[in-house]
């Protein structure tokens, strides 16, 4: 089971992740001991960070790989931002200050702003001018996405991909995540997994329970869509062409009364 982490911080130094070179190396053995084989090496790009610049995330990328080598980690390492919904998101992109995933140009790993739910469907639209397509990191924590009926749905259309985080489908914080994380795993939401690793304590890149998870809500081959396919293509900067999701079901006391 080889694999893609679509979302890990593993720059060292440069934001909440890892806080040296040491600790991302250890980080990297970890997923490579999870069955991962492929991970978007991040760092958050918002104002808290502006030193984070697309240049600087690039270099900190090429470090790690070259750590990983001279180890013989195999795990190849794409250098990538998470960057922060905002008002000057499109004008950043062509200032050339956002680094997208795998640093292709095609893909941009996007997070809301603490506390707050944006309509990204305008801003996607306008990205898929250029070609380039929004990624919604850790969708599953926003209660707009996850439970509210045909909201992911029409991000989707609009051409964003929606990543969702394996400790979250491992061990669900709620009975309604849990219905809710499903329905999306049977109805084909997910398209990308991410082990939001931060560091070896609180949060470790796991992302083996994650992927047996969605395999047991959906089948093998919703996990190998997600995690072989369309995640290491993401990270390569290659198409990924996604089927519409499935309608939701229709529960029989709804049939009943016409619903």
């Amino acid at each position: 089971m080889l694999l893609a982490d679509t979302h890990v911080h593993l720059l060292a130094g440069l934001d909440d992740g890892p806080a040296t070179l040491d600790e991302a190396a250890a980080m990297a053995r970890m997923l490579v001991a999870e069955g991962v084989r492929f991970a978007a090496a991040l760092a958050h790009q918002n104002p808290e960070y502006p030193a984070n610049t697309a240049t600087a995330l690039q270099i900190a990328a090429a470090a790690l790989a070259e750590r990983l080598a001279a180890d013989g980690t195999p795990l190849l390492v794409c250098g990538s931002g998470e960057v922060m919904l905002g008002p000057d998101l499109l004008a950043d992109w062509h200032a050339g200050k956002l680094l997208s995933l795998g640093g292709h140009g095609r893909f941009l790993l996007v997070e809301m702003p603490h506390g707050v739910f944006l309509d990204a469907r305008g801003v996607a639209a306008e990205f898929g001018k250029l070609g380039v397509r929004l990624v919604i990191a850790h969708a599953e924590r926003y209660p707009e996405l996850l439970h509210e009926p045909g909201t992911a749905e029409a991000l989707i259309a609009a051409g964003c991909l929606v990543q969702v985080t394996a400790r979250e489908l491992a061990h669900p914080p709620t009975a309604a995540a849990e219905r809710a994380l499903r329905d999306w795993a049977r109805r084909g939401v997910i398209h990308l997994l991410g082990s939001d690793g931060h560091n070896l304590t609180y949060r470790e890149p796991r992302m083996k329970a994650g992927a047996e998870a969605l395999a047991r809500m959906a089948g093998r081959a919703a996990l190998d869509r997600a995690g072989r396919i369309w995640g290491p293509a993401v990270l390569q900067g290659l198409p990924v062409k996604v089927p519409p999701p499935l309608p939701k079901p229709r529960s029989w006391f709804a049939g009943l009364f016409g619903g």
